[in-house]
Formats: C-alpha cells, sequence, structure tokens
C-alpha cells in the first residue's frame, strides 16, 4: 500500500510471504510514524488482534473490506 493511503483505523492483512511471519494475518492500523526500536523508516503499527502489535512497513501491507459485523458480534455455525 501507499503510506498516503494509510490511516489509523484502516482494516488492513499482511502479504502472505512477509519476512516476519505474520503473513496472511488480518488487523488494523494503530499508529503510523517511526517507532523505536524498528526500522528508521516510517512505518505502520498494526493489531492482528493478538497479545503483540507488529510494526509493518506499508508495502508489507494490503487493504481488505471492513468487516460488516458491529464490534463485539461475529458469525459461527449452528
Amino acid at each position: 500500500m501507499k503510506l498516503s493511503d494509510l490511516k489509523p483505523g484502516l482494516p488492513i492483512q499482511i502479504i502472505a510471504d512477509h519476512p516476519n511471519g505474520y503473513g496472511g494475518r488480518k488487523g488494523k492500523v494503530i499508529a503510523i510514524g517511526t517507532f523505536e526500536g524498528g526500522p528508521k523508516a516510517i512505518s505502520v503499527l498494526v493489531d492482528i488482534y493478538e497479545a503483540c502489535l507488529l510494526v509493518v512497513e506499508p508495502e508489507g501491507l494490503d487493504p481488505v473490506e471492513p468487516d460488516p459485523l458491529p464490534p463485539g458480534w461475529a458469525e459461527i455455525e449452528v
């Protein structure tokens, strides 16, 4: 993705062959900037709904359609 297309709250997916080992995971953008301990270039802080936040470069992200269900709801098969 282009850096100009990213904004906090945007649903994203990490590209499948990303070298961080989290390829294919979906999440949302938390913040955009330069993060301590990460690469010196501008990166994106991503919440993948697990016990960690990831710092990923914009080129490693793809946009996804937003979830049609409100927060806290999920579809299950009965």
